[in-house]
């Protein structure tokens, strides 16, 4: 996760990640408009290296 934040970090104003579940290695990134190609590009390229797979991810508010 470590690793992910640095690189996702790297790309200022393209991304926002954050922890879902640390225990279970489960983040969220939130794609600004305008950048969803580029970010899909770049996470096809980063699961090459690190391993990675979509998951579904229902928010409900907390009030």
């Amino acid at each position: 996760m470590v690793f992910l934040k640095f690189i996702l970090e790297a790309y200022e104003g393209m991304n926002v990640m954050s922890t879902v579940d640390n225990v279970g290695g489960i983040i969220r990134i939130a794609i600004m408009e305008g950048f969803e190609k580029e970010m899909d590009e770049l996470l096809a390229e980063l699961g090459k290296k690190v391993a990675m797979e979509p998951a579904e991810w229902n928010e409900t508010p907390a009030f």
